[in-house]
């Protein structure tokens, strides 16, 4: 099942409403829904929260990274100095978004610095905001993370499709099998509204148990 503009658009503002504080817990940051200033039609989920002034610094593998590192502009990572790199607080900017190719949720981030300076990916993989073994045996190059079997990128940058800033994403394609399996194992029934909003929750589970922990 694929999600349309209006289903997706009722499925977040139905989720903030009744199950974000549920989902993320009270004392962490909620979602809000946001309009484009001027358009109809490019409404998206946010949240800003904090992340820790250190870095998770053996959360990234010096063997994900290519043997080819000067094709990539890539630099070893030192993970002893990881630790004491960033001195500020980091924000880090969360948005869900619909793809308007693969019809499903998708997640755009951003992490700056006090400075308002954006962390690299080499610098962003090393945070809490994934989990250890999120990115196992995959390969980072400047703007991505990639499996060698795989057609897309797992992990990548490029435009926000309603505020047109930079930011990372996961990559969407996949999303639709993984997210119909997890409801195939708890089919509930009911009303065709209420299996969009299902299919939304069932998206926050996968990511937070897979990918990122989006509870903060």
């Amino acid at each position: 099942m694929t999600i349309t503009r209006p289903q997706f658009d009722e499925a977040c503002k139905k989720f903030i409403r009744d199950y974000g504080h549920h989902v993320l817990g009270k004392d962490k940051p909620t979602w809000s829904w946001r309009e484009h200033a001027c358009l109809l039609g490019f409404g998206y989920m946010e949240r800003v929260v904090s992340l820790p002034k250190h870095r998770n610094a053996c959360a990234l593998n010096a063997d994900m990274i290519r043997d080819n590192m000067e094709e990539n502009s890539l630099e070893p990572i030192d993970c002893a100095a990881a630790a004491a790199t960033f001195a500020g607080e980091l924000l880090c900017h969360q948005y869900v978004v619909l793809s308007p190719t693969f019809g499903v949720p998708t997640l755009y981030f951003s992490v700056h610095d006090s400075s308002g300076t954006p962390l690299t990916l080499t610098e962003v993989l090393q945070l809490p905001l994934f989990r250890r073994d999120a990115f196992e045996g995959a390969q980072v190059t400047t703007f991505s993370v990639e499996q060698s079997c795989a057609s897309f990128p797992l992990l990548s940058f490029g435009d926000h499709p309603t505020l047109n800033v930079q930011c990372w994403y996961l990559h969407p394609c996949g999303t639709k099998a993984a997210v119909e399996e997890i409801l195939d194992a708890t089919e509930e029934g009911g009303v065709e509204e209420q299996r969009h909003l299902r299919w939304l929750r069932a998206w926050f589970t996968l990511l937070s148990s897979l990918l990122v922990d989006l509870r903060g």
